[in-house]
């Protein structure tokens, strides 16, 4: 069997096209490059043109470029629907192309009144079946074969009756011939644009590698903490440059070798312990670590480790990320220091007032002891005038006294010697004794002292809650100005007992709400500052401090001018 000219070229002449098409898509980005759109609609619609007017006379060759233009035009508008719809796949492209080349050859025949082989029809329902199969299953590979098979088939088929339709002298034994020629370099072909899809998918994947290693190093380089990677047999993988910095080394001093190798077995044995014991457990571990630094001065590294896994769970290695906390140390070993100087000066300063408290008590006994007796006339008859100064003695030394054992208290309470015992007692009892006890500075400086009885009772200390009433009336009385009123009054809610002591005096501004129960602080409000008015300013200080001995809160609301109420709330 011997082939003429006119059909090589019929047979050559549609591959050197479909290769270069093919190519130009591939280079060009594929149905994206609106020139082949162009051209594929035009193909088509110059393939229909041909075929329908085409006489019997011209030969196999015009219908074999009629029947690659049709192909052609059916890959161009796979290629577009590929961009439309965002799928790809070769195998739909070329069964697309071929069932548009089939509609064109069956287009043709039923225009020129041609008889229609009926394997044809058969093959391209064969070709429909599969297509719907590999479709519904393309993960399947045995369908991507199968599909593949028929479409060479059918292929092969429809140029050998369309040869013999146009060319009658044409033997079927030829026509088959150049199909089979045909398809087998169309197969090389598109094996050839395979190939080198394949090699450009691997250097796309190659470069993508390379650039994600690339920004995982960068962004390891970048970052202030040390990082390091250790397999399983505790050899350095990887280490970041702010390591490499620390260790005034590179990549070559480290890397594949172990850290006994590097700091010897008795320096490195504490921390492959450490890293051995992860990789059996797991489990993520911390440590500090002492380096010296590229200047000399010492560094102090918090090392956190975990485990690297890989997809089944198992320990790959270890990763080890190490942060300069040697600012942080030292500050600690500041704090620590001022701590212990305050906590000196504070044992120092209640050594002291207990001491001062003790010895300042025994000559005021005695002065308070004498003034009484000088007043009760034991030594001998006074004048009026004498018996005055006696009494400012007296009052002088009771007063002194008070401050004593209020400093006296304010030792034992921030030094935690002061012991309360709590139990059962009467609030109307504790009230009345405090009130005796400030009403004569009431009376004296003409200020109402109220307290109305409540039958309640509550859990406390007697003579701490004493105290602490005594307190606050005593402040209420002394800034408070004549024909003023304080009032002490008692409620229970819901466990909670709440005591109440109210003045209308001259009130105090926020600030000085939030300083007056510091200790020290002088009692002092502007609107009503007289060195009568003025205190030690322990006396608030007491008051809360055993306030949170019982368990409770003290609260205060004032406005200058308005008057002040202190709460007491304790556990009834």
């Amino acid at each position: 069997m011997i082939l003429s000219t006119i059909q090589l070229s019929a047979a050559l002449a549609p591959l050197l096209v479909a290769l270069a098409c093919l190519m130009a898509w591939r280079y060009l980005d594929g149905g994206r490059h609106l020139l082949f759109w162009a051209l594929g609609h035009t193909l088509l619609a110059l393939t229909f043109l041909l075929l329908a007017v085409t006489p019997l006379g011209l030969g196999a060759g015009l219908t074999m470029v009629a029947t690659l233009c049709t192909v052609t035009s059916g890959i161009v508008l796979a290629s577009g629907i590929r961009v439309l719809v965002g799928y790809d796949d070769r195998l739909i492209y070329a069964l697309l192309a071929g069932l548009a080349a089939t509609a064109a050859v069956m287009l043709a025949q039923r225009l020129g009144h041609y008889a229609i082989y009926t394997s044809s029809p058969f093959v391209n329902l064969l070709c429909f079946i599969y297509a719907g199969l590999l479709l519904l299953f393309r993960q399947r590979s045995i369908f991507y074969t199968l599909t593949g098979i028929i479409l060479l088939a059918r292929g092969g088929l429809s140029l050998a009756y369309t040869m013999r339709l146009v060319d009658r002298s044409t033997s079927m034994d030829s026509a088959l011939a150049m199909s089979i020629l045909l398809i087998m370099f169309t197969g090389l072909g598109l094996m050839m644009i395979e190939f080198d899809n394949a090699r450009r998918s691997e250097r796309r994947a190659r470069d993508a590698e390379h650039e994600t290693a690339q920004f995982l190093e960068a962004l390891l380089n970048a970052m202030p903490a040390t990082m390091s990677y250790k397999d399983r047999d505790l050899r350095y993988r990887m280490m970041n440059r702010r390591m490499r910095e620390l260790r005034q080394a590179n990549n070559v001093d480290y890397m594949g070798r172990t850290w006994s190798e590097i700091v010897g077995p008795s320096a490195a044995a504490v921390i492959e312990d450490i890293d051995r014991r992860l990789l059996e457990t797991g489990e993520p571990t911390h440590m500090e670590q002492a380096w010296t630094g590229p200047d000399g001065r010492p560094i102090v590294l918090f090392a956190l480790k975990v485990p690297l896994r890989d997809s089944d769970g198992r320990v790959m290695g270890i990763i080890t990320c190490g942060i300069d906390i040697s600012r942080l140390k030292e500050t600690e070993a500041q704090l620590i220091e001022q701590r212990e100087a305050a906590e000196g000066a504070s044992r120092a300063k209640s050594a002291f007032l207990s001491n001062m408290s003790h010895e300042l008590r025994t000559p005021l006994n005695a002065i308070i002891g004498f003034a009484q007796m000088l007043s009760g006339g034991y030594a001998g008859p006074l004048s009026e005038r004498q018996l005055g100064y006696a009494a400012n003695v007296q009052e002088s030394g009771e007063h002194l006294l008070r401050l004593v054992n209020d400093i006296l208290d304010l030792s034992r309470l921030e030094s935690g010697r002061l012991d309360i015992r709590i139990e059962t007692c009467s609030f109307d009892q504790i009230a009345q004794s405090a009130v005796a006890m400030v009403q004569p500075q009431a009376r004296q400086a003409e200020i109402a002292l109220s307290c109305a009885p409540t039958g309640l009772s509550l859990h406390a200390d007697p003579r701490a809650l004493t105290q602490i009433l005594v307190n606050l009336l005593g402040n209420a009385v002394k800034f408070s100005k004549p024909q003023d009123s304080v009032s002490l009054e008692a409620s229970q809610d819901n466990g909670v007992m709440r005591i109440r002591v109210r003045d209308t005096g001259v009130g105090m501004s926020e600030a000085e709400s939030r300083a007056v129960s510091q200790p020290l602080h002088l009692h002092r409000i502007d609107v009503y500052r007289t060195r009568a008015n003025s205190g030690a300013g322990l006396g608030l200080s007491i008051c809360r401090s055993l306030v949170e001995l019982h368990g409770g809160r003290l609260e205060i609301v004032s406005k200058p001018g308005a008057g002040t109420t202190v709460d007491i709330l304790l556990p009834a």
